[in-house]
Order: C-alpha cells, then sequence, then structure tokens
C-alpha cells in the first residue's frame, strides 16, 4: 500500500513538474514574442516620426521660399514683417533638426516623452503655418 502511494504521488509530481516546465517554456516564448513586438512598434513609431519631422521641415523650407518671395515685392513696412516671418520660420526648421538628430538617440525609456515633445512642435509648426496662409 506504501508503495502504491509513493508510486501514484511520484507520478502525479512528475506530471506537475512536466506542466510546470511546459507552462514556464510557453511564457518565456509569450515573452520574447511581446519584445519582438514591442521592438518592431517603436521602430515603425521612430521611422512615422521621422517622415512626419521631414514632412513639416518640407513645409517651412516652402514657406520660406514664400516669404523671400513677399520680401522682394513688399514694401518696406511689409518687408520687416516678412522678415520677422522668415527668421522664425527658420528658427523652428532649426529645432526640427535638432529634433531629427536626437531621434537617433533616443532610447525607448525616453521615447514617449520626446515622441510627445516632436508631435507638439509639429502641431504648433502647422498651426503657425496654417494662420498665416489665412492672414
Amino acid at each position: 500500500m506504501l508503495t502504491m502511494g509513493t508510486f501514484a504521488f511520484t507520478a502525479c509530481s512528475d506530471r506537475t513538474q512536466n506542466n510546470a516546465e511546459q507552462t514556464a517554456e510557453s511564457a518565456g516564448d509569450d515573452m520574447e514574442r511581446n519584445m519582438e513586438t514591442a521592438e518592431a512598434t517603436w521602430e515603425t513609431e521612430r521611422e512615422e516620426t521621422r517622415r512626419e519631422i521631414t514632412e513639416t521641415r518640407t513645409e517651412i523650407d516652402r514657406e520660406i521660399e514664400e516669404a523671400d518671395r513677399e520680401i522682394e515685392r513688399a514694401s518696406a513696412n511689409e518687408k520687416a514683417r516678412w522678415r520677422d516671418r522668415k527668421r522664425a520660420l527658420e528658427d523652428e526648421r532649426k529645432e526640427l533638426d535638432r529634433s531629427l538628430d536626437r531621434l537617433e538617440k533616443e532610447t525607448k525609456e525616453t521615447w514617449q516623452d520626446f515622441k510627445q515633445g516632436v508631435d507638439n512642435t509639429i502641431t504648433e509648426i502647422r498651426k503657425e503655418i496654417n494662420n498665416t496662409d489665412n492672414d
């Protein structure tokens, strides 16, 4: 009887251990897949942010070209306003250039704060461009 109980206990223990090992292995696989997915998502976000910065920079370049055209044909008072506008655009372009440089240095740990800052900057630049276009 004692032998039978020992055998049953040992069989259950082996089965339990096998189940535990399979569960741990499965959890490890899930964790690895999740890490790969997070890495891919981060890389995708970085590329999207790079694209947004580049597109916004292109918009600024067009606005600077427009300011140059306006400076050439404007009156003295208007030239000063257009020069100020051009300087502001050039400053915004420099800020985007700094963001583009920082993009490569950002880590996953600092990414969300950096991305939020870039998104806010781009939103403000586009609002300003749209407001000026409507004037």
